[in-house]
């Protein structure tokens, strides 16, 4: 079963426009309801409590603004879709994860149903960062094992602390160091998953091992649950590896 999602638009043929892409373009998405008012949308809402909510903004009576502000604390996530584009900001203000300007383009609406899949995780009602320390009983011979990386001309040996995340990319896997460099491996994720020392790496989803114990600096909980790495990167924790991710990074 998909992402359960709501369509609201107080236009018919936009919300069955919008419908018709999702069932051919974005079948990881199971629409549950469509509401042509906020108030409609509302409803719909509180009865299917969903993950996922496209919403038009200027709609007579309310606004999708209106609506996010009625709704107030939530667990879902929205897309934004309308022909305004002066909307931008105030979208990006409101924790938007997408933003879409009709005509719907079909690259721009997989691009925002990548994102929530991405993001499927519970957003917390808490916006305050929390500081994560790294577990204990990592040894330094821990620190400088290394992991290979097959090129073209042979392997590159990378040490465990120098690595500060995997992230899946189809049959491949890219490796992110702290140098800033970007390594292309032609291994599968599970591949370096199988062999990876649980002591410095955890895989916090099907696309991503960060190093939790030298590049682990933030769990934030702004807009779903996401580790801020050292370099700046926000790497998302699926809903179900949660708890098992706090036992991970509290060394339980």
């Amino acid at each position: 079963m998909g992402l359960s999602t709501v369509i609201v638009d107080d236009e018919m043929n936009a919300r069955e426009n919008l419908q018709l892409l999702i069932k051919e373009f974005c079948p990881e998405l199971d629409i549950v309801g469509l509401a042509s008012s906020a108030d409609q949308a509302q409803i719909l809402i509180n009865q299917y409590k969903p993950d996922l909510v496209f919403l038009d903004i200027a709609m007579p009576q309310k606004s999708g603004f209106d609506l996010l502000n009625e709704v107030g604390e939530r667990d879902f996530n929205v897309v934004f879709t309308t022909a305004h584009s002066e909307f931008a900001l105030d979208a990006f203000k409101a924790d938007a994860i997408g933003y879409i300007e009709k005509p719907i383009d079909i690259d721009e609406l997989r691009k925002a149903t990548q994102k929530a899949m991405l993001f499927n995780t519970d957003i917390a009602t808490d916006t305050n960062k929390s500081i994560i320390t790294a577990p204990a009983k990592v040894t330094a011979e821990d620190e400088i094992e290394k992991i290979s990386v097959p090129t073209r001309s042979g392997y590159i040996f990378i040490e465990n602390k120098e690595i500060v995340y995997f992230k899946a990319n189809e049959n491949y896997t890219e490796i992110y160091l702290e140098s800033g460099k970007r390594l292309i491996s032609s291994k599968t994720i599970k591949r370096y998953e199988e062999k990876m020392n649980d002591k410095i790496f955890y895989r916090t989803h099907k696309s991503y091992i960060i190093n939790k114990h030298n590049h682990m600096k933030e769990l934030s909980r702004s807009a779903g649950n996401f580790v801020i790495m050292s370099n700046g990167d926000c790497i998302p924790i699926a809903r179900r590896r949660m708890s098992d991710f706090l036992k991970a990074v509290n060394n339980k």
